[in-house]
């Protein structure tokens, strides 16, 4: 999302590509600053909704014939003619009566088809179900009413639903096209942005398991690149000679194929590098700082901070060691009484209560917070003073460079890739040995009792990364890259 907006800004046209079905797409794109003519939905474009004003419908509005009784409710208001149950009105969620979607039902009040509303006020799609409650097909309008999707599912060998088959309705009037599966549907989907593209389009796939296969059966002109947002071995401690994560496969498979491969790191760079000496890689930076306004020219010092605090932000995952975090946070607590931890991010729900629990055991429930998943932290990031990473391996690790540009110090344990490139170590972070638990909390703990140490570590990091990451710089790095374009 950033991305499209350093584009945009500097006036090159882009947009983020997505291929899920989703009608609350356009109101989750406004929490991140992104807009409508910043994305384009494949399901949005065959239904020639890319570019829709959004409108309020609720109930009132679904033309109920009016001798039925409507009973509402908080979350859905039930529609019955005498005693029988006609149609439930669902509500989209954190709306006040925003209808969401009619489901119906038969005489015996089984439910036999649903309609799917969108956040901008359209009837965008039909479920239609069976006798035995699964669904059966499912069909997508334009605004208009229009049908120009239909899937069909069939029972797979535990009876539920499997997609056998999409038609694409008389698609620009040339009949109908059929598909296997939305796999299939995307790809063409992405050839037929190309060709319909005035210009050569350039494909940036962030997402590999999405957007590999897809690329690879496009033979036509448009740039194709693959960037890496994780670690591309199977075993992060052999980079160079261990399997390669299942999703990249095919495509260092077929690199040939492809006009570049993006990383966030230089590390990791070089390591393909070597593994694929012919292929065409580099690195990015995954963020850029924007130029500060008269007004944010007063740096947040760590004294303007909540004292003794301490940050997490990430996945709540095994692998990121949330355990070891928690039990070094205590040993920071005992020598820091007021000392505080805060994690966001989101995670299996057994993994984040069981990481609850054990604050609770730890006797930390006081000390610690779980936020959950945030869309921007870009205010919350001024409000901490430290920044902690135990992750055993890591693509892209986001958070810590926002943190270097926010001026958080950061402590963290050494790993592929990140760590080594982003810290410099007794500077404006510190990087500890994997495991290393005590020696991580002593050095927390000496930059949380130490003031002048602290602001000198946060002015380090902030430096570094308005000199490193600076929009122009960064955006002038994409342009040669593009530019370059030289396949192999």
């Amino acid at each position: 999302m950033n991305r499209v907006k350093l584009f945009n800004h500097y006036k090159t046209p882009a947009k983020i590509v997505t291929k899920i079905y989703d009608r609350l797409l356009h109101r989750t794109i406004t929490d991140f600053g992104v807009t409508d003519g910043q994305v384009i939905n494949m399901f949005d474009y065959f239904q020639e909704a890319t570019d829709l004003p959004a409108v309020t419908v609720k109930t009132e509005d679904l033309n109920i014939p009016i001798e039925y009784e409507i009973t509402v409710g908080a979350n859905f208001s039930g529609v019955a003619n005498g005693d029988r149950l006609i149609e439930n009105v669902g509500f989209i969620p954190g709306t006040i009566g925003r209808v969401f979607y009619q489901e119906f039902f038969d005489q015996q009040g089984n439910r036999i088809g649903t309609d799917l509303w969108d956040w901008r006020g359209f009837r965008s799609a039909t479920q239609y179900f069976g006798q035995n409650g699964k669904l059966i097909a499912q069909r997508y309008y334009t605004p208009t009413g229009r049908t120009v999707l239909e899937e069909y599912y069939a029972q797979d060998t535990a009876g539920n639903p499997l997609l056998s088959r999409i038609i694409l309705k008389d698609y620009r009037g040339e009949g109908d096209r059929f598909f296997q599966n939305t796999d299939d549907l995307f790809t063409f989907f992405l050839n037929e942005l190309s060709n319909r593209d005035t210009e050569t389009t350039t494909f940036i796939v962030d997402r590999p398991g999405t957007g590999v296969k897809p690329l690879l059966a496009l033979n036509d002109a448009s740039r194709k690149y693959l960037y890496i947002p994780i670690n591309h071995a199977v075993n992060p401690n052999d980079p160079v000679h261990a399997n390669l994560d299942g999703f990249l496969e095919p495509a260092f498979a077929h690199f040939s194929h492809f006009d570049g491969f993006i990383t966030a790191t230089q590390q990791q760079a070089d390591h393909l590098a070597t593994r694929f000496p012919k292929a065409r890689i580099f690195a990015m930076p995954a963020v850029t700082t924007i130029p500060l306004t008269k007004e944010q020219t007063e740096k947040v010092a760590p004294s303007q901070r909540r004292p003794h605090s301490l940050l997490y932000v990430g996945r709540v995952g095994q692998d990121k060691q949330i355990d070891q975090q928690l039990r070094l946070f205590a040993l920071v607590k005992d020598r820091v009484p007021d000392a505080t931890f805060t994690l966001y991010g989101y995670g299996d729900p057994k993994y984040v209560t069981e990481m609850k629990q054990l604050a609770d055991s730890l006797k930390l429930a006081d000390s610690v917070t779980f936020k959950d998943y945030v869309p921007n932290l870009q205010d919350a990031y001024d409000q901490y003073q430290v920044l902690i990473n135990t992750s055993l391996a890591d693509g892209s690790p986001l958070a810590m460079m926002e943190a270097l540009m926010h001026g958080l110090p950061v402590v963290s344990y050494k790993f592929n890739y990140g760590p080594a490139e982003l810290i410099a170590d007794g500077k404006d972070g510190y990087l500890i040995d994997p495991g290393q638990t005590l020696a991580m909390a002593e050095k927390i703990v000496a930059l949380f009792t130490d003031e002048s140490q602290l602001a000198a570590f946060s002015d380090a990091a902030y430096v570094a990364a308005h000199t490193q990451w600076t929009r122009r710089k960064v955006w002038n790095r994409w342009q040669k890259e593009l530019e370059t374009n030289v396949t192999v």
